[in-house]
């Protein structure tokens, strides 16, 4: 128990707390800069936490077995994740700093491929696309019989991975729904009949879970730098796993019509403006911002 909570705490929370304190720095210096909702200046590259958070998970894990110590069994459920949320990220990465700003939503990128273009999101669709589906075949093939699981598996990781992207449009805001998103996976790896955790290393993923967000928050509500598709593909991923490998096939079918929904969606409505038609949300969105004011930039 002590051990599970113990390495969450050091590797994925303080670890990357520390390393981002320092990077942003050399962020705020040589980064790339784009206008934010208000016009204001901010750099890129916050979402580089996710690789930071997998190389400090790695080597937490490796230590451990080093020192002779037994994997907690959070770890080991993990494991499996690093391809694919280190490809998310640094596709996303890519996208953020080099990324084409004509083609947007998935028939920009899909219209670019069919004239045979591939931009940068296009590519980051198909490799977080790839990267699921592997992802999902590694955890899941067993025969054809498997192939139902897989694919809505890989739907649902994938379309998560977009769906947290919608919402890195105002600080904090894709933050915010990760912590309620997290909080819903977290309870469906406790409750569910396909992943046998104990107490402590639910705990110890709950911890681990938040290590990227408790490093960049304050630059994020800050008005400093924005997570970018780096970080939004990165949480996205990393929800999306947990669901995939939690929910039973029904759910899985279920999430993956509601993400669907929501994904194409957003090409015709702007959910910055569902957001400000409601008094609550309005209320959780400004929540810790460090400026006030009026939106002066797009969408």
């Amino acid at each position: 128990m002590v051990v599970s909570i113990v390495t969450a705490l050091a590797f994925q929370i303080v670890i990357p707390f520390i390393i981002m304190a320092m990077l942003v720095r050399s962020l705020a210096v040589t980064a790339p800069r784009q206008a934010n909702f208000r016009g204001i200046l901010v750099y890129s590259g916050l979402g580089i936490v996710w690789f930071v958070w997998l190389v400090s998970f790695w080597v937490g894990a490796h230590l451990l077995v080093a020192a002779g110590i037994e994997q907690p069994a959070w770890i080991s459920y993990c494991i499996p994740l690093f391809p694919l949320v280190s490809g998310a990220c640094a596709f996303g990465l890519f996208d953020d700093w080099v990324g084409d700003r004509d083609a947007k939503g998935f028939r920009g990128h899909l219209r670019a491929l069919l004239s045979g273009v591939l931009t940068t999101g296009g590519l980051k669709m198909l490799g977080i696309g790839f990267l699921s589906l592997f992802t999902t075949v590694s955890l899941f093939w067993n025969g054809i019989v498997a192939v139902p699981r897989i694919v809505l598996a890989t739907c649902v990781i994938a379309l998560m991975a977009n769906f947290m992207n919608l919402f890195d449009l105002r600080p904090g805001r894709c933050g915010k729904v990760y912590l309620v998103a997290l909080a819903l996976a977290v309870l469906a790896v406790a409750t569910s009949a396909l992943v046998s955790l104990p107490a402590a290393d639910i705990v110890a993923l709950a911890l681990a879970g938040i290590g990227p967000l408790v490093a960049v928050w304050r630059f994020d509500l800050g008005e400093k730098g924005m997570l970018g598709d780096a970080g939004a593909n990165s949480m996205g991923a990393f929800l999306g796993y947990l669901y995939a490998t939690t929910l039973p096939l029904w759910g899985l079918a279920v999430l993956t019509a509601v993400l669907a929904v929501l994904n194409v969606a957003s090409e015709k409505v702007s959910f910055s403006k569902v957001i400000e038609g409601n008094r609550v949300l309005v209320f959780l969105d400004n929540l810790g911002r460090k400026r006030g004011g009026r939106p002066g930039g797009a969408d």
